[in-house]
């Protein structure tokens, strides 16, 4: 099925639905739209992150490492 013929049946179910139908598709795009804005901000932060990992600005650690920093 293409695309416009998806969106004029979508559009039909959504005409034709109750209340309960209209709150799940509505929920379903929230989420779905949601998801990739954080999805975005995540990605912003993980380079950011990488960046100062490459650059020497941060510091990883082993896990021997990062286990003795936790428990002291």
């Amino acid at each position: 099925m293409n695309t416009l013929l998806l969106k004029e049946k979508l559009h039909q179910y959504i005409d034709d639905s109750d209340d309960k139908l209209l709150k799940i598709m509505y929920a379903i795009a929230k989420e779905y739209n949601e998801d990739d804005s954080i999805e975005d901000a995540d990605v912003i932060l993980l380079d950011a992150r990488k960046e100062k990992r490459l650059s020497g600005e941060s510091k990883l650690y082993s896990w021997a490492e990062a286990k003795r920093n936790i428990k002291y």
